[in-house]
Formats: structure tokens, sequence, C-alpha cells
């Protein structure tokens, strides 16, 4: 029978024959349907009809959300990187299958998504339930994409801003006292952290040859992550373009620098191999212990760098490369914290706007 176009033949009875993608079976195999008419243009017409109905869920497919997200994994595997993967296939395997994953795709509405957040919601702070759910809608606007499954509407938590912890002038001296007393290149570590304001992937990634005078040069970050053998240490660039930056190092910390500078890695073990983030981690831990501060993290030292910085008068433009943020206004909403006693001072200003 002769072809005339995309899938529309002329039959032996004299009509017209147009076929169109009717569904898509899980092994990704297309099940085809078939339209009839006296003429090639009327066979035309009503192929494209079915085809914009897959809209309308004329086109399904019978993958259910747990084979669904595993091919959407396989997709991304090659364009993330491995420690953002690692998280996705976390997320889906901890949260989504479990209470999704026997679920055809097709019959996830709306209102089931919203009743499974309300459900983490239970055990879970609204922050990290929305990452849940924007990995769902990732896949799910892959399912429409390539499927014809319509992506379900649903809403995402409402967050609350939580203040960030930042040392008060007098923890960060007592930490500061306790780190030069019997300095070693852990509490080096740590320093150089505060008065940086780097990251602790950063900062574990260091090499000496990133310490050019007096410059801190960012490029690369470590991680652990893991593997069907266990886990392991990768060394990686930055997630962003703005994370790759130079920071000037304070002069009166240049004498510190000076005496830990040697071949390799900037901090070291015993055993000459790079020290990891979660060994600082664990350090950390310790010395806030001795200095009895609680509830810091070792991210609490970037924030206290920011903090400083802005109430010593740091240009914000200036501050935001340093922390390589890639806006100002990132700075300003998320690590930028007034003290009690900042605000104090600001308050005093309306002293000269006073008639008393």
């Amino acid at each position: 029978m002769p072809k005339r176009g995309a899938n529309i033949y002329k039959r032996k009875d004299g009509r017209w024959e147009a076929r169109y993608v009717k569904e898509i079976l899980p092994d990704g195999k297309k099940k085809y349907g078939s339209v009839y008419a006296k003429t090639y243009f009327e066979a035309k017409e009503k192929q494209h009809y079915y085809i914009s109905k897959k809209d309308d869920k004329t086109v399904t497919c019978n993958l259910t959300v747990s084979e669904l997200s595993n091919i959407w994994l396989k997709s991304i595997e090659k364009s993330v990187k491995i420690l953002t993967f690692q998280k996705y296939e976390g997320i889906i395997k901890n949260h989504i299958v479990p209470i999704l994953g026997n679920f055809f795709a097709k019959q996830i509405s709306g209102q089931r998504i919203n009743d499974f957040a309300n459900q983490k919601l239970k055990c879970l702070s609204p922050g990290t339930v929305n990452e849940i759910l924007i990995v769902l809608g990732e896949i799910f606007s892959f399912a429409e994409k390539e499927y014809g499954i319509t992506k379900p509407q649903y809403k995402m938590m409402r967050e609350y801003k939580n203040e960030m912890r930042v040392l008060t002038k007098d923890e960060q001296q007592r930490l500061e006292n306790f780190l030069y007393n019997d300095i070693d290149v852990y509490k080096f570590g740590v320093l150089l952290a505060l008065y940086t304001g780097v990251r602790i992937g950063e900062l574990c990634a260091l090499n000496w040859k990133d310490i050019d005078t007096g410059v801190l040069t960012i490029n690369k970050t470590m991680h652990r992550i893991s593997t069907p053998n266990g886990s392991k240490i990768i060394i990686e660039k930055p997630k962003t373009d703005s994370s790759i930056r130079k920071i000037p190092v304070p002069d009166f910390f240049a004498a510190i620098i000076a005496k830990y500078r040697s071949m390799g890695s900037v901090l070291k073990t015993r055993n000459g191999t790079p020290v990891e983030p979660r060994l600082l981690q664990q350090k950390f831990s310790k010395y806030l212990c001795a200095c009895k501060i609680e509830g810091a993290t070792f991210h609490t030292l970037r924030h206290t760098f920011a903090t400083r910085c802005v109430e010593a008068g740091f240009e914000i433009k200036s501050l935001s490369e340093i922390l390589g943020h890639a806006s100002v206004k990132i700075t300003l909403d998320k690590y930028v914290h007034s003290s009690l006693e900042q605000k104090r001072k600001n308050m005093n200003l309306l002293k000269a706007a006073s008639n008393f």
C-alpha cells in the first residue's frame, strides 16, 4: 500500500489509514491505534486529533512511580554531579518509593501528593519535604515530556525562616584562644575557615599551591560518596561557577600559614593523607565541647565570618564574591545576621533625630 505521510497509508480497499501512538508499555514498546478516512487529508486530520489528545490521557503509560523514578535517574546520571545524583537516589529510595512506588504514575493526582507531603511533614522539616517534592516534580516533568503523563499540580510546604547559628563575640574569642593554644594542623584548618569563610569541602581540598602571595584560590571541593564497594573520597569542581573564586588571606594570619606550609595538601593526617570533611567535623565537635559552645556546626564558622565582616563595615559586593555567592541578595538573606549588640547600636542612632 502506497505511503503518503508519517504513518499514513492508502489501503487496498481505497481507504486511507493513519496510525498514532496509543500507549507506551513499561518496556518502552509503543502500541499503535488506527483511524480511517476516504481522503489522505481527512486521515491526517483524524491522526492529528488523536495525537493532540495526548494531554487528555489518550496516550498513557503503565509505568509505576518506582519504575519511572529509575528511568529518570538513568536519564540524568551523566549530566549531574555524583553527589547530586546520590542525593536524588537517596530521596527516591528512602521517601518516594516506600509510599508512592507501587502506584501507576498516571494514577498519581495532586491531592495524593499533597497527602504524601503532609504525611512526611510529621517527621521531617518543611524544607526537607520541599526537597522531596522538587525531585518528584522533576520525575513527573520527565514523564510528561517522554510519556505524555500529565504532571500533577500540588502545593509546596510553607517554610519558616530559621535564624542561622552565629558565634557570639565571646564564643568566638573562647574558640580562638583554644585553637591558638598548642595549635596543630586541624586547629589551623578551623582558623582558616573562620578567617576566610570557606566551606569544609573547599578547605579539605586545598593544596599549598592554592595559597600564593596571600591569596587563597578556591577551585575544587572534597566529598565522600557511596560506591557499590563502600565509600570513597572524591575531589571535583564546585557545584556553581560563582564558587570558583580568590580570597585574600588576612595579613595577621600569614605567620600561621607559613608555619604549616609544606608540599601536598594544606590539611594532612599523621600518615600524610589529606584530611577529609568527616574527620575535621569530628575534631571540631571536640573543640566546641572543650570551649562549652553548644548548637554550632562547622558551617557556623562561615555564618560567623560573614557576620563579623558586615559588623566591621565590609562592602557587601566584595563579601558576596568572597563567599562565592551568585548574588548579593543571597549574602544578605542567608548568611548575614546582625547581633543584638549591633541592633542596639542601630536603634540608638535614632537619638540624632530625637528632641530628647
